[in-house]
């Protein structure tokens, strides 16, 4: 008994040094909640400086200190890979990106004499859901990636409600009962796997059985669904844009990217191993859903005046364009995946960026509020950034969203010309037909800010116009040298 338990101890003694990003941000919280409670007089909003050059140190953990060639290591159930860290350093730019955000913000109500609060509690709860993203990328057992899911979902639920009104309370626990079913949905779908193949790790997948196919497939399909909510996509996505509409600005940006890009990373590799292509029940219920989810983000979004709503849909939207993405395998999948979630992480916070200008100077995030502001000698910085982005978002050059699409319908056709199922073309075509749809709400957001009469100005903050300067014209470098990702 001491010799397997002395064993194990020296299989996990060996196993830290692939855990080394993720022990790090252990210590980070831990680091920031002691600073937080020492009796030190120092403005508790430079919390957010020391968590974003935590976070950056952590790259520089992932790109050079992290064994990327590892094999699977089962004691942890994670594996790390090439894909696995690039996919990991790009959750730390979200969480990079969310910290500016957050001590720009905070400065800019200092400075009009607001209170503030809750410093220490944005970080802790932040910093969660980024350890919770590199769990879940990394996961490659189901009970790990539950746990890794919950512990992304726990804190969102708590920042939603972080304004503490009735509204933002409301929407708090529409998200909450969302995540319980959808959690409670992926358990029941791994029980089905586990009894049918006895199947608890993503590697065991790759011998299906042969009897009860259909049940397998029913609980293959049960996991997708679980994994839809953070994804924001049909059906799991009524949540959304109460949440998007009511909870801070902030984790709004935070929501819209970091746990969509943990829980496509995990679909990806979980599709990647189940060989979804030879499965035709999953991939045509892929295809129905992702679909469904850009037609119910696009049409809805049609009817939408508030900027935050509008995004919240279009966030429904793109998650029928990731699921696409998932369903091929191949290396060229790989690319269009990686370069699609980069780019829509950098468009989003940049919108979110901008639409918090918006709130604060004119008092809402309706269209109607950008009228004439295009006109204004202070718009010559963040105007033709916010130009880009918003083609971006739609798919068209010159921005890099237009690559992502491409590629994603290039690895489409792939697996069209692979099975010659006339059904990927449909979805393919329908898909171009999304995107066409997509011209039709977000050209009002150029057309407000150019072509409608008014006299208003929108003088961006000095700590928002450098961001969304520098994030557009990213957008726009991208889409010049898209080698810089692929």
């Amino acid at each position: 008994m001491e010799l397997e338990l002395s064993g194990k101890l020296d299989i996990i003694l060996k196993s830290l040094p692939f855990l080394k990003s993720e022990i790090w941000i252990v210590l980070l919280i831990i680091g920031c909640i002691i600073i937080d409670l020492l009796p030190l007089n120092f403005n508790r909003r430079n919390l957010y400086l020391v968590s974003l050059l935590g976070v950056c140190l952590d790259i520089i953990v992932l790109l050079f200190f992290v064994d990327a060639n590892s094999s699977t290591f089962t004691s942890f159930t994670i594996v790390n890979s090439t894909w696995t860290v690039k996919t990991r350093v790009l959750l730390d730019v979200c969480s990079i990106l969310f910290y500016y955000f957050l001590w720009s913000n905070k400065t800019k109500y200092d400075d009009q004499n607001q209170k503030v609060s809750g410093e220490s509690e944005w970080v802790a709860l932040s910093l969660g859901m980024l350890l919770g993203g590199h769990a879940l990328i990394v996961s490659n057992d189901f009970i790990f990636a539950i746990l890794a899911l919950e512990l992304i979902s726990l804190p969102s639920y708590i920042l939603t409600a972080f304004k503490n009104n009735k509204v933002c309370t409301e929407a708090a626990i529409k998200y909450f009962l969302f995540g319980a079913v959808s959690t409670a949905i992926t358990i029941y779908g791994v029980s089905l796997i586990y009894g049918i193949s006895s199947a608890i790790d993503l590697v065991s997948l790759q011998n299906p059985p042969v009897q009860h196919s259909l049940l397998y497939s029913i609980g293959l399909i049960l996991i997708t669904i679980g994994f839809l909510f953070k994804l924001a996509g049909f059906p799991m996505h009524i949540w959304v844009p109460d949440v998007y509409e009511t909870a801070p600005i902030e984790a709004v940006a935070l929501f819209s990217t970091l746990p969509k890009v943990a829980a496509a990373v995990f679909l990806f590799r979980f599709f990647e191993n189940i060989d979804i292509t030879q499965n035709n029940f999953l991939s045509y219920f892929i295809l129905i859903t992702a679909i469904a989810s850009m037609f119910v983000g696009n049409l809805s979004a049609l009817y939408q005046k508030g900027l935050r709503r509008l995004m919240g849909y279009s966030s429904i939207a793109h998650a029928g364009f990731i699921l696409i993405a998932c369903l091929n395998t191949q290396e060229i999948s790989y690319n269009a995946l990686f370069y699609f979630l980069c780019t829509y992480v950098i468009a989003n916070f940049a919108f979110f960026f901008f639409i918090n200008e918006i709130e604060v100077q004119k008092g809402n995030d309706y269209i109607t509020s950008l009228k004439g502001t295009g006109w204004t000698n202070s718009s010559l910085a963040w105007g033709p950034a916010i130009v880009v982005v918003v083609i971006s978002l739609i798919g068209l050059p010159p921005a890099a969203g237009f690559t992502a699409k491409l590629l994603i319908f290039t690895s489409l056709w792939e697996v069209y010309q692979m099975n010659g199922d006339t059904f990927y073309m449909v979805v393919m075509m329908l898909g171009l037909l999304n995107t066409a749809i997509s011209i039709a709400y977000y050209i009002k957001i150029p057309f407000s800010i150019y072509y409608r009469k008014g006299s208003s100005e929108l003088a961006i903050s000095s700590l928002s116009k450098p961001i969304i300067f520098i994030l557009g014209l990213g957008l726009f470098i991208l889409f010049v040298a898209p080698a810089i990702l692929l």
